[in-house]
């Protein structure tokens, strides 16, 4: 594989691991922010992602709920991420 190639794959990665920490400690709109004066596009692609995260977890516990499943791991994280 090229080095520029291995670069790029290594700065996408340092941006994933820092926007899903920055998602931990609930500061992803921070990270966002943050990204968007130096790259408006990249953090547009942040926030997309970021919304349908959320959607797709809103929408597994509508799913549990709806088949009567326990939707206790699930609350547990969205009363402590968002």
């Amino acid at each position: 594989m090229p080095k520029q190639r291995l670069v790029e794959i290594n700065l996408f990665d340092k941006l994933f691991k820092n926007f899903l920490k920055s998602k931990v400690d609930n500061k992803e709109n921070d990270f966002i922010t943050k990204l968007r004066k130096k790259d408006p596009e990249l953090a547009n692609i942040y926030s997309d992602w970021n919304d349908k995260m959320n959607a797709s977890i809103m929408k597994s516990k509508a799913v549990l709920q709806k088949l009567g499943k326990n939707t206790s791991h699930l609350d547990d994280f969205i009363n402590k991420y968002h």
